[in-house]
């Protein structure tokens, strides 16, 4: 009987565990969907992060020396190609073009993250999505035992940005030497389309827009412009072009030293001014060297000529009443200008003698440009002087395109090197300071050894951050004729981490030393050639690219 009992219980236990075995199966199955399956989208979301991050690293290294239309080109392809190199599930993964997103990041520094704003002007962040999408290049993940409950594939993506985020010290040195005005004088005529008109009409204003365009006089913003007059000379004349002959030119008066005066002009001129026939017969006829800077005074309209006791046979100085100097005159006076057409310390007429005693707007601007050019003398610094202005205008782009977390100072040189604006986050103070500036504004040497050497005084002194990249923009003619070897203090540079990218401009620049000064502190040396209309572009470009240099990384 107990036998028998033991047998029954014996049978519903086996009973009981097929039962339990019978709803255990699918639970178990189901465990396996969820393990199997599970780690098949762990990892292709794994292979998909990788590949994101991989292409979006790769495309921002390339923006970070090149945001032009064709970097991004360049870009967007190396981003293609490396997602292609990487495979999920053993298969080679694709990317949609439209998932590669340019943009620009912003900096919040009171939560330490990063806001990406889509746009392909100039970027300097890369945000890319790689999908295993229904509908995508690479398809959905493909799934095992969840198809068993109808659900064959998953959907699955990843997204990853990379921006150029690192934190610049930027010491930015200037070139204020006499030379970073040479595209404007006249006595360059034949070998750079100077614009020597603007100077004239941006003398009694305005001052250039920003940017200033150089172009050809009937181009530029000054196209329509009659400029100032100084005394009675207000005509332009002739257009200044490789081909110009002063000779020809009804803009400038040829009123020789020893020798009567016979043009028209001048005779009409002074019979509107009321001068008599005796009195004109005076002006335009003696030969006296010793009265001519008086005479060329009065038919040039600088100075009022009064005869005292009657007589209107020599045009004494105590006679003339000379016309007010103009706004931006400091130091030099009416007669130096006479002086100076007559060829005295005049670069114009020892390299072109026809301009010798040829007095109108032209020769009076570049007297200025030739003569008067430094600041203590004459305030030029609302005209735009090529290629200073244009230089300008760079370091302006140059703020524009740096990021929230860039610091940056202003370093000038010439004979001297002066700290102008200190190393902050307030970094158009720079462009305001240089816009304030001119060439010689102190005085007129090239001395970019000390110029170098100011701005690693500024990235090592106080003001610098510990752990921020340490960077000088030096731009010049390279044209060092004064101080301590560059490449000696570029080498101080290097052994401090500083890197040099070094930009060649204006006549006759020097790029041999340039090229120098940047390979040894492993920078780059950028070149701003052609016309004032070319290199102006140029430079805005160059400065741009610089603004957005900086390591590549991951911000999400």
């Amino acid at each position: 009987m107990q036998r028998l009992r033991r047998t029954l219980a014996s049978r519903r236990r086996r009973a009981v565990t097929i039962v339990l075995v019978a709803v255990m199966v699918p639970v178990l199955l189901g465990f396996a969907v969820l393990t199997i399956d599970v780690g098949v989208l762990y990892n292709s979301r794994a292979d998909l992060q990788n590949a994101a991050d991989a292409g979006a690293l790769s495309a921002t290294d390339i923006l970070g020396s090149d945001k032009s239309i064709g970097g991004v080109t360049t870009a967007r392809a190396q981003a293609i190609a490396m997602v292609h190199s990487n495979y999920s599930l053993g298969r080679q993964l694709a990317i949609d073009p439209t998932d590669i997103v340019f943009g620009k990041i912003d900096y919040d520094p009171d939560t330490n993250t990063f806001s990406f704003f889509p746009t392909e002007t100039l970027p300097d962040a890369v945000r890319i999505s790689v999908r295993s999408t229904t509908g995508s290049a690479n398809g959905p993940v493909p799934l095992f035992f969840a198809s068993i409950f109808g659900k064959p594939t998953a959907n699955v993506a990843a997204t990853a940005t990379a921006a150029l985020t690192s934190r610049r010290d930027i010491a930015v040195i200037v070139d204020l030497s006499g030379s970073m005005k040479f595209d404007s004088d006249l006595r360059f005529y034949k070998t750079t389309p100077i614009n020597l008109r603007d100077i004239w009409a941006s003398l009694d204003g305005p001052e250039p827009s920003r940017p200033y365009i150089p172009g050809a006089e009937n181009q530029t913003e000054y196209a329509s412009d009659t400029g100032p007059t100084i005394g009675v000379m207000n005509t332009w004349g002739t257009p200044v072009t490789t081909s110009y002959n002063p000779t020809t030119d009804p803009g400038l008066w040829y009123i020789p030293n020893n020798k009567p005066c016979t043009l028209a002009a001048v005779i009409a001129s002074l019979t509107a001014r009321g001068y008599t026939a005796g009195q004109r017969n005076t002006l335009m006829n003696s030969s006296s060297a010793t009265t001519w800077p008086n005479r060329v005074a009065v038919m040039t309209g600088l100075a009022k000529w009064t005869p005292s006791g009657g007589s209107d046979t020599t045009v004494g100085s105590s006679e003339l009443t000379w016309i007010p100097y103009p706004s931006y005159r400091k130091t030099w006076t009416w007669p130096q200008y006479i002086d100076w057409v007559k060829g005295n310390n005049n670069n114009l007429v020892s390299d072109f003698p026809a301009f010798k005693f040829r007095f109108g707007v032209k020769t009076y601007v570049d007297f200025l440009l030739d003569r008067k050019y430094s600041f203590s003398e004459t305030d030029l610094t609302k005209t735009p002087e090529e290629p200073m202005r244009s230089v300008k205008d760079g370091v302006q782009e140059f703020v524009n395109f740096t990021r929230s977390f860039d610091n940056m100072s202003l370093e000038v040189f010439a004979t001297t090197a002066r700290h102008e604006k200190d190393l902050s986050d307030d970094r158009q103070a720079t462009a305001d300071r240089l816009y304030a500036m001119q060439p010689n504004y102190y005085d007129a040497s090239t001395n970019i050894g000390a110029g170098i050497q100011q701005g690693i005084n500024e990235l090592t002194g106080s003001r610098a951050r510990e752990n921020a990249e340490k960077m000088i923009v030096l731009l010049s003619d390279g044209a060092s004729n004064t101080g301590p070897d560059p490449l000696s203090v570029a080498q101080d540079a290097a052994d401090l981490g500083i890197r040099i990218h070094t930009i060649s401009v204006g006549y006759g620049a020097d790029r041999v030393l340039m090229q120098a000064i940047a390979a040894l502190t492993d920078g780059q040396e950028y070149y701003a050639q052609g016309t004032p209309e070319q290199y102006t572009a140029q430079l805005r470009l160059i400065f741009r690219n610089i603004g957005g240099l900086g390591n590549a990384e991951l911000i999400e």
